[in-house]
């Protein structure tokens, strides 16, 4: 069965499958998906909850033993199978016989990032799915993210119009766990029950912390490894999270890369002119390359 990961929840209401496919690139979503599942197990009375990463050198007799071992006592237990790209080698035949022998009393959880095709159509997959349920998390696409911010912004009893939520989409650039830092900042700035507008939203967001998380990848840009190094530090100080830094330098290194191949096109552009195969002002190709590096 797969399912949306918006309808996880009714779903879950409905009662638990034996196994879940939790999988995708968007870690807010896929981080929620699997809290949700982990309250419903608690709930169930599934009173035990084991954590495997398959990583190099995994033993899969681990998990063989934790299966076997499940009659031995009185308790549930949830299994989290943490499987990073699902490329499992020879765990895939021991993920076939756990979903031809599901063990009683247990919930198997794998949560992977965004599988390829040639996971989707393996066999354990196949199989696991068929016995369970698989949710795909996906980003949310740029026109729709207002809408869902907006639905966050309501649940965390705030309210907002249209410029401030369109404001703050253009400002997380699709992060979503960025904008619900942002959100639960708002709320312990402005009170439960504000209404925010793009002032407020500008506001919040331009404090010290960010203010140096900027600075962090101006520094790369400089390639001041010593700046870099001290701003890195006292961002971990404050205590902000590794994975809004990560998704901040990687979008600098993505727009270093577009800038570099639209230098190198221009580069090439003024090649052709100084070869004659294009009619043009050399020296003053030359300074636009200059003013836009």
């Amino acid at each position: 069965m797969k399912i949306p990961v918006e309808r996880l929840a009714e779903q879950l209401s409905g009662g638990l499958k034996p196994a879940y496919l939790i999988s995708g690139d968007e870690p807010l979503q896929l981080q929620e998906a699997v809290a949700q599942i982990r309250s419903h197990a608690a709930a169930a009375q599934f009173s035990e909850r084991k954590v495997f990463y398959v990583e190099r050198g995994f033993k899969w007799d681990e998990l063989e033993m934790e299966q076997h071992s499940l009659s031995l006592f009185a308790e549930k237990k949830l299994i989290e199978l943490r499987v990073g790209s699902g490329k499992i080698g020879a765990g895939s035949n021991h993920l076939l016989a756990w979903a031809e022998r599901p063990p009683e009393d247990c919930l198997l959880v794998i949560i992977g990032d965004r599988f390829d095709r040639s996971v989707l159509q393996s066999g354990w997959y196949k199989a696991l799915a068929q016995l369970g349920a698989t949710v795909e998390v996906k980003p949310v696409d740029s026109r729709a993210l207002p809408q869902w911010l907006g639905g966050r912004v309501t649940a965390a009893g705030l309210s907002a119009d249209l410029d401030a939520l369109e404001t703050l989409a253009e400002l997380v650039e699709g992060n979503l766990l960025a904008a619900m830092q942002e959100i639960e900042k708002m709320v312990l700035l402005y009170g439960e029950g504000a209404r925010l507008d793009r002032q407020k939203v500008l506001a919040a967001v331009a404090d010290s912390a960010r203010y140096d998380l900027f600075d962090l990848t101006h520094a790369l840009q400089q390639r001041d490894a010593a700046h870099y190094l001290r701003i890195l530090a006292g961002l971990r100080e404050e205590g902000v999270e590794a994975t809004l830094i990560l998704w901040l330098l990687a979008r600098e290194i993505r727009q270093m890369q577009r800038r570099r191949s639209s230098w190198l096109r221009r580069a090439a552009e003024i090649d052709r002119t100084l070869k004659g195969v294009d009619q043009g002002d050399v020296w003053a190709q030359l300074e636009d390359l200059g003013r836009v590096m």
